[in-house]
């Protein structure tokens, strides 16, 4: 029998072999692009919170309730319009209390360094452009709050996909996996 003789080459094929562990990669450090696109992201769900009052005190105006009664072909009411304005702010509001929820949790996990949450934010600010389309209704502080609501998500996300913060979600994914493989390290 022959003896079994150590690779040619200085590389190991067992990297644990000496029953040491690898060692721990440091805890990323936050950049100040990531730290500006959570505020961003932040400031869209309270501008998206102050929209609810306004849009539903802009659809109890005058002009909506005019406009609502003459797309009609005469078969709508009054009592008609003030059932559609109520069910529609309802609606707004149980719609709009979600998505504050989602988009403060999403931005929540884009600080903590998590990937998924930068894509989803992507998702929605892209998503959100369709917004602008309701411009051409909406006047004054509506307008206002609209564009902002659009602009803000869109500014935080390419602030979230500049190098250093790409930089940082790696450095949090591997941080993240070597504690979960490693827990007591």
């Amino acid at each position: 029998m022959s003896e079994q003789q150590p690779p040619a080459n200085n590389y190991s094929y067992n990297a644990y072999a000496s029953n040491q562990a690898a060692a721990a990669p440091p805890a990323p450090v936050r950049p100040k692009q990531v730290d500006l696109g959570f505020w961003l992201l932040i400031a869209a769900a309270v501008v998206s919170a102050i929209s609810i009052p306004v849009t539903i005190a802009w659809m109890d105006s005058a002009e909506f309730r005019d406009a609502i009664m003459s797309t009609s072909t005469g078969a709508i009411t009054e009592s008609d319009v003030d059932a559609i304005i109520a069910i529609t702010a309802v609606t707004i509001i149980f719609f709009a209390a979600i998505s504050i929820a989602i988009a403060l949790l999403v931005a929540l996990f884009i600080r903590k360094g998590h990937n998924w949450a930068r894509i989803v934010a992507t998702v929605f600010a892209a998503l959100g452009i369709f917004g602008l389309t309701n411009l051409t209704m909406a006047g004054g502080l509506m307008a206002v709050l609209t564009v902002l609501s659009v602009l803000l998500p869109i500014v935080a996300v390419v602030m979230l996909w500049m190098k250093p913060s790409t930089e940082y979600f790696n450095g949090a994914k591997a941080y993240r996996q070597f504690k979960k493989y490693n827990p007591g390290a």
